[in-house]
């Protein structure tokens, strides 16, 4: 933090004063590592110096607001939160409160007590700051923590009435600025601030009103501060510009005994090694939140009273939800980081791995809070949740496991399904060929899907449910092809055995033809060569005649003397 921030707010609600956590002190306080605080509230009458003061402890000339006017610049609660000037690992936290009014002003009076009971219950280190010489009239200042046994109980249930407060009240610093006065002697011998303390809370004789008032007050007073200081700081100044601008001042222009006596106060209450604690225990920067949002609760409610340790109660329940819900968070970082980009795995490897990472923030939550937590319950709810998430996270994988095998069994699948759209299998063979091919799918989605999580052979099972129908129209549509063809064939042949009966039929009809037609020739020729031969016969006949004819008349002209 650079600078101071709202601690708390008011507004009325059905005519009541409500304080408020502001929203930015909640970001801050629950933002920070849980680390112990000491926390350091500074009270006291309005224009007296407290901011500077609280400026002071946190090492800082400036940053709460400084008045010099009859105002009161600080209203409500604000805060400075930062690494503690001496104590390693451990924060400091001052907290600047607005200005206690009149005693008298019983509204002011009922405000200006709420605030002084939030600013004792929150603290380790109650700086009650005061302005003038101490005497016996400035411890009416405190009458108002003689009202703190009205208001604050340890037990829950109130039955101790205020009682044994100072064993969890904070240690108290009545720091009185502008003081010129040094303490009396006694004893032969000047008495320390604590000493003329506790000279001023001495019990008086007498049973008078103003008396009885003031045992009253002085009584509660070291009844519930056991640990108190006084410390006496002198005037910064003279000069009244000075004390006006008194942040802006330079160091060198402060005197040596101011300086001397700020400087000791805030280095002893730096020093201390205190720590903010309830009921014995420390309180952290995300615990704090949680018992001032009990107080202010408390407070707020007209029928309730804040006790230690309700807000002891109110500590180790927010304290547990607070590292419950840390470790759920660092649950599902751990997840995001070492387990989801690994999905899918197979289950069981899965399974260990958020195993391990829910045992682990069930121990690191034991280690933060187990005494907190004595009956386990927060431990118990804690686990019930992350086996929730470990469920949730091995469905998820099995989720992620069928995504991914169905991508690979859809991309090794592709080349069949796109033979299957252009028809590739449909002809005769077409089953073999795809069950040829189907194997290679198989073999290509198991080299592919191996040590993918739990669904590689749901998915696979699954496909084969679907493929099958596939599969079996496929061979379907081979089978009634093979059918089609072995009819085709067969009507084919049978044709074919016609076709060739019926030209042997016309070849045997040609060929009785033929032989019809040789014979038809052969007779013709016969009968040709017949009337040839019966014509050569004839010739001869005739020749033949023709030959006895001449030799007939060549007798007779022998006969008859004619040559």
């Amino acid at each position: 933090m650079d600078r101071p921030i709202k601690l708390t707010s008011t507004r009325e609600v059905n005519n009541r004063r409500q304080i408020y956590i502001s929203p930015a002190a909640e970001k801050i306080l629950s933002s920070l590592p849980p680390r112990s605080v000491d926390v350091v509230s500074v009270v006291g009458p309005m224009r007296k110096g407290k901011s500077h003061l609280a400026n002071l402890l946190c090492r800082k000339r400036s940053g709460f607001p400084l008045g010099d006017d009859m105002e009161s610049k600080t209203k409500d609660f604000w805060f400075w939160i930062c690494p503690h000037p001496v104590q390693t690992g451990r924060y400091l936290m001052v907290v600047d409160t607005e200005g206690l009014g009149d005693y008298c002003d019983e509204e002011q009076r009922d405000k200006d007590t709420k605030y002084l009971v939030l600013a004792t219950l929150i603290s380790n280190h109650l700086v009650f700051n005061l302005q003038g010489n101490p005497d016996s009239g400035f411890v009416t200042n405190l009458r108002l923590m003689g009202d703190l046994a009205e208001r604050i109980r340890v037990q829950r249930d109130g039955g101790d009435e205020g009682q044994n407060l100072g064993q969890h009240f904070p240690e108290l610093w009545v720091a009185v600025q502008d003081t010129h006065l040094k303490t009396p002697q006694k004893y032969g011998r000047r008495l320390t601030a604590d000493e003329f303390l506790e000279l001023l809370l001495e019990h008086k004789d007498g049973h008078t009103t103003a008396i009885n008032s003031h045992n009253n007050m002085t009584s509660a007073v070291k009844a519930f501060f056991p640990k108190r200081h006084l410390r006496l700081i002198p005037a910064p100044s003279i000069n009244s510009d000075v004390l006006s601008n008194l942040g802006n001042v330079a160091d060198s222009a402060l005197p040596m005994e101011y300086k001397d006596a700020t400087g000791n106060f805030t280095r002893e209450i730096w020093n201390s090694g205190q720590v903010k604690r309830v009921n014995g225990e420390d309180v952290k920067t995300t615990g704090l939140l949680h018992i001032m949002r009990y107080y202010i609760d408390a407070i707020n409610d007209p029928n309730a009273m804040p006790s230690v340790l309700g807000a002891y109660e109110a500590m180790a329940e927010g304290e547990c939800r607070r590292a419950s819900e840390e470790q759920m968070k660092t649950f599902q970082k751990t997840v995001e980081e070492t387990v989801k980009p690994l999905m899918p795995t197979d289950e069981a490897t899965c399974n260990r791995r958020i195993q391990a990472a829910v045992d682990n923030a069930v121990a690191r939550m034991s280690a933060d809070v187990g005494k907190w937590d004595k009956d386990g319950t927060w431990k118990r709810r804690l686990q019930a949740k992350l086996n929730k998430e470990r469920l949730d996270l091995l469905n998820l994988n099995s989720a992620k496991s069928k995504d991914l095998c169905e991508t690979i069994l859809k991309k090794v699948d592709l080349p069949v399904r796109l033979k299957v759209g252009r028809g590739e299998y449909n002809g005769i063979g077409g089953f073999n060929t795809y069950a040829k091919d189907m194997e290679d799918v198989y073999r290509a989605y198991r080299q592919k899907a191996s040590g993918k999580g739990p669904a590689v052979e749901k998915v696979l099972e699954t496909f084969r449910a679907t493929e099958t129908t596939r599969r079996n129209a496929i061979m379907d549509t081979d089978k009634k092809l093979v059918e089609e063809d072995r009819r085709v064939k067969e009507e084919q042949r049978k044709a074919e055995r016609a076709a060739e009966k019926e030209r042997l039929a016309r070849a045997e009809a040609a060929r009785a033809e033929a032989e019809r037609a040789a014979e038809e020739a052969k007779r013709r020729e016969a009968e040709v060569e017949a009337k040839r031969q019966e014509a050569l016969a004839e010739a001869a006949r005739q020749a033949q005649r023709a030959a006895e004819e001449r030799a007939r008349r060549k007798r007779r002209r022998k006969i008859f003397g004619i040559f």
